[in-house]
């Protein structure tokens, strides 16, 4: 089987890329940028009709992220998801797989949401991701393709490069660094190991002729203040890195969702804990020289 991964050289690209070569599938990378690894797109049409060809399934995860606050900063998203389904359709690629995320869900009364929760989504990232589902669901049924909607918790993994919250807390952690919280600590939420979603899409491309919305979640939920004092223990167990230095409410709300459906009809992939997940990664952060706090 030969499998093209848009996004392929991300971060979570190269965890699906690595599972499927471990599995004998034949993997092309597609990207915007200029890689000795992957095959260089516009995300165009045209381009893509010609790159395609002699595939036989595609994982889509190329996405650019926007400030949250303007639709149009997405508008690309959504164009170069039709493009992508237009050329499959043309070139009877059906097997599809689509990175959609948690945050087409909102309303955190009524977690843990399973697939017929209305989604509702806060952000402009979210209503963009439901748009490219919606452009699926319509290839779905007007030309019988096969492509599954995977809402994916918050992926988190090895050496992720940025300073969102959980890959710096990560990065102190290793450090012995102090891991400040500016906030209380209530909302829970879902995290998912970048494994742990690899070896759902691996079984979403084994199961080609399934199609449709699914959740991919770990159904663990967690507190910032939890998150950081589980890399805490894992990473510098004999010291008290964790502080919370104000106590203004949050500004995030919970989320949890329920995956039973999607074990059930794809398999059930591997689910680490949080601590089991962050216990691999500090096996294979030792590996690593010059780890900054900050990037």
């Amino acid at each position: 089987m030969k499998v093209a991964i848009t996004g392929g050289t991300g971060f979570l690209g190269k965890y699906v890329s690595e599972l499927l070569e471990e599995n004998n599938v034949k993997v092309v990378k597609f990207s915007r940028k200029e890689s000795n690894d992957a095959i260089q797109t516009d995300y165009s049409y045209k381009d893509l009709i010609e790159k395609l060809k002699g595939i036989d399934a595609v994982v889509h995860l190329a996405a650019k992220r926007g400030s949250q606050g303007l639709i149009s900063e997405f508008h690309d998203n959504e164009i170069m998801t039709q493009n992508l389904y237009e050329a499959c359709h043309e070139l009877k690629i059906k097997n599809i797989i689509f990175a959609s995320t948690i945050s087409v869900y909102s309303d955190d009364r009524r977690v843990p949401w399973d697939e017929t929760e209305v989604p509702s989504p806060e952000l402009m990232y979210g209503v963009s991701k439901l748009t490219c589902e919606q452009i699926g669901n319509i290839y779905n049924n007007k030309f019988g393709m096969n492509i599954k909607n995977y809402r994916l918790a918050h992926i988190f993994g090895f050496n992720e490069k940025n300073n969102y919250m959980i890959n710096k807390f990560i990065r102190q952690g290793y450090l012995g660094k102090n891991i400040i919280l500016n906030s209380q600590s209530y909302a829970k939420r879902e995290f998912l190991y970048a494994r742990d979603a690899a070896e759902a899409i691996y079984l979403g491309i084994q199961a080609e002729n399934l199609k449709g919305t699914f959740n991919i979640g770990s159904e663990e939920a967690l507190t910032n203040y939890e998150v950081a004092k589980t890399i805490n223990k894992v990473f510098s167990p004999s010291k008290k890195l964790v502080t919370v230095i104000d106590n203004s409410p949050e500004n995030i709300h919970g989320s949890l969702m329920k995956s039973s459906r999607s074990r059930e009809l794809l398999g059930n992939y591997s689910n680490h804990t949080f601590e089991e997940a962050l216990i691999e990664i500090s096996s294979l952060m030792e590996d690593l020289e010059n780890v900054p706090e900050l990037y």
